[in-house]
Formats: structure tokens, sequence, C-alpha cells
């Protein structure tokens, strides 16, 4: 397995296309992906969005593919957030014509000019990626490292309990909206009490945020 680092400049055509799905928004960076369900096309990760000046992240009108569920912190313009980004239909369809068995791994940043990202997979299927990237625009940095992927790594810092805590939570719909499980029904599927449950949610929440924060230092 190889990882792919790339930097791709928009196109003239791609780049407007992103200014429309990008209002309000300045940048938008997973910083790291916390699960990876690649049967269902989900991803559950850490994010940082900058909103434009003035703007506020509850303006956002986001696509049903792509979900906040929880809002981990709040600084002037930028929001870290724990999302849902879901592959549309016609793309897992497009991605299993062209055979991309890919796993994408933070940090992957995209504004309205470029998109830099990592991703993991077979030569193969990495060189086809850089091909379809080619169509949306010219890329200026790229690299390919071999690579092992631990879908977990992010989780290291937690304790058992936390770690145990925050995955059933996310595993439950906790952190969806509307939620499909309260703290008190968590509590009684992990078998101890809602303030135990929530406790080990806010320790868990603030290492996974510091933890994929410093990746980035």
């Amino acid at each position: 397995m190889q990882k792919l680092t790339c930097k791709i400049i928009w196109n003239s055509v791609f780049s407007r296309f992103i200014k429309v799905k990008f209002r309000n928004i300045s940048q938008i960076e997973i910083l790291e992906v916390l699960k990876e369900n690649l049967d269902k096309g989900e991803n559950i990760g850490v994010c940082k969005i900058v909103m434009d000046e003035d703007k506020s992240i509850n303006q956002l009108k986001l696509s049903k593919y792509y979900e906040i569920m929880e809002v981990i912190e709040k600084n002037d313009d930028e929001y870290i957030c724990m999302v849902k980004v879901s592959t549309p239909p016609y793309f897992s369809k497009f991605l299993e014509l062209m055979e991309l068995e890919i796993i994408w791994q933070g940090p992957i940043i995209m504004n309205t000019d470029f998109m830099t990202f990592n991703c993991l997979g077979s030569s193969s299927s990495l060189k086809r990626v850089l091909n379809l990237f080619k169509i949306m625009g010219t890329i200026t940095q790229i690299s390919f490292n071999d690579a092992e992927y631990d879908n977990h790594k992010i989780l290291f810092d937690l304790t058992q309990k936390e770690e145990e805590v925050l995955l059933t939570a996310i595993h439950n719909g906790y952190y969806e909206y509307p939620r499909k499980i309260n703290a008190t029904e968590l509590a009684d599927k992990i078998k101890t009490s809602k303030s135990t449950v929530i406790e080990h949610l806010r320790k868990a929440e603030n290492k996974v945020m510091l933890s994929a924060i410093n990746n980035q230092l």
C-alpha cells in the first residue's frame, strides 16, 4: 500500500463550481478520519471549518452528504466539528467503475483555489486518482510513500473507557442531528451512570480535538 500526497489548483470551471458549494465558507480542513465504512461510503472525522468574515456556521446550507454532528470548539471564524461525510451514490458507482479502492487520510484542505489531500491505496488506484484530478485542475505538488493504514491512530491517547464510550456514541447516532440516542440511553447501553458517560465523552472529545490539531503543527 502507498500513500499519495497531492496539491491541485482548480481550473476555472471547477473553481466556479466550488465557489457555489462553498458559499459563506473560506476553507474546510479535514483534520482526522476517525471511522471509515467503505461498504456504506461513510466517513466520520474531525473537521475545521473556516467561515467567511461575519458569517456563522448556523448559516450553512450543506448537502445531505455532509453533516455536522457536533461543534466541539469555536474560535472567531473557525469551528472544530465532528462531521459525517457520505459518498453520493452516483460518485460511488463512478469510483467502483474506475476501481478506485482508496482510503482518505487527514489532513485534507479544500478552498475555492486549491485542494491538498492524502490517500492510501494500491499504486494503480493512486495513479487513477491522479488522472481523475488532472481533469479538475493543475497538480502542483505530488509525492508517493510506502504507508500502512491505521484507522484509529488518533484514539491512542484515549483511555479504554473513553474510547469505548466515544465509539459507542458514534455508532449509535449520538452525534447525529437530531440525535438517535441521548446520554441516558447511551449510559444504559454502556451500563454506567449518565454523569460518567458525559464526563468520558467530554474528555474524549477534547483529546480528539487536541490530537487532530497537534498533528497539523
